[in-house]
């Protein structure tokens, strides 16, 4: 109802600026100029329906032609009834381009609402897939380690080992489902806020502690700014990036974090270490979800926090990248737009 309502008016809207143009027309002898006012009449009203757009496209060409009949003098020249043609000419060359403006227009409405959809059912499924994963996962762990409290050493060497091999096993299977629903949730706090970037490092060096004690880390930290922001996902951004570079540093070495931000396209920050780098051909890789580039023993994680941080600056409209050398340290940009 109240759609039929809006197609009408526009319909009355319209048909009132076609016709004070025709009387402007009448009285005011402007030639091919107006025909400029008719199309802009037509133009106006682009984003409405095909027939909307035909019936007043019709309706200026009849007032268009209709003009020179009313208006006639023995003075009136051939040139005048050339600039009508031209005129109505410039009022279909715009109707199909209306038309074809509201197909492509329909057409992305469309394509956008599915996509949408999409994604929630892909969000939904992830999250429901991952959550109800857990308490079976729970449940295997729990009694895997019932049975090596119980029969550790009472059985042979290869039942030792099999338990531990399954124990293992739940516990990463444990971390990847626990890494897709964190991944899934990503987003979920909505809230734009200021956030104090240097307050934001001090809470991680806070959290982080432990590890940063256990390797003596040592960091260089400019002035970071404040921006707009989800803080919740700020906050896993720099932790998953400095966890990183503590995490993979070289053999024999204390790891050296070096963080900064420059006003470049809104914030462009820098985080540098001293680690043990990452190929040309792992550049890309890194960024995908469950993608590991060493042996879990080397090193222990999921392989999913990079993806985590690339989902984050995509939601924030930016953009990650990598800098880096084997053995010669890493160098992550990141860019937040204002």
């Amino acid at each position: 109802m109240k759609t039929n309502y809006l197609k009408n008016t526009s319909l009355i809207i319209g048909s009132l600026l076609l016709l004070i143009v025709f009387v402007i027309d009448v009285f005011v002898p402007l030639g091919v100029a107006v025909g400029v006012f008719y199309v802009c009449c037509i133009a106006l009203l682009i984003r409405e329906e095909k027939r909307s757009l035909l019936v007043l496209s019709i309706v200026a060409t009849l007032l268009i032609a209709v003009v020179p009949f009313l208006t006639i003098t023995p003075e009136t020249k051939w040139m005048a009834f050339v600039n009508r043609g031209i005129s109505i000419v410039a009022v279909w060359v715009v109707y199909i381009i209306a038309v074809r403006h509201t197909t492509l227009d329909n057409e992305l409405k469309k394509y956008t609402s599915r996509l949408e959809y999409q994604n929630s059912a892909l969000k939904q499924f992830t999250y429901v897939a991952s959550h109800d994963l857990q308490e079976p996962l729970r449940t295997v762990s729990n009694f895997v380690e019932l049975l090596r409290q119980q029969y550790q050493g009472k059985l042979d060497e290869n039942a030792d080992h099999y338990l531990r091999f399954i124990s293992e096993a739940s516990t990463r299977m444990s971390e990847l489902v626990k890494g897709l629903l964190d991944h899934s949730r990503i987003g979920g706090d909505k809230e734009l806020v200021t956030v104090d970037c240097n307050k934001l490092l001090e809470a991680i060096q806070k959290d982080l502690a432990a590890a940063i004690t256990e390797t003596n880390t040592s960091f260089n930290i400019g002035e970071l700014p404040q921006l707009k922001g989800y803080k919740t996902e700020l906050r896993l951004l720099f932790q998953n990036l400095i966890s990183n570079a503590i995490k993979f540093c070289k053999p024999g070495t204390t790891p050296e974090i070096n963080i900064s931000a420059k006003e470049e396209n809104g914030w462009t920050f820098t985080i540098r270490d001293n680690g043990i780098g990452i190929a040309d051909n792992h550049k890309e890789k890194i960024f995908l979800i469950f993608q590991r580039l060493h042996n879990k023993n080397d090193y222990e994680g999921t392989g999913i926090g990079l993806a985590h941080c690339q989902k984050i600056i995509e939601l924030h409209g930016g953009k990650i990248w990598v800098d880096s050398q084997p053995n010669k340290g890493s160098t992550f940009y990141f860019n937040i737009p204002n």
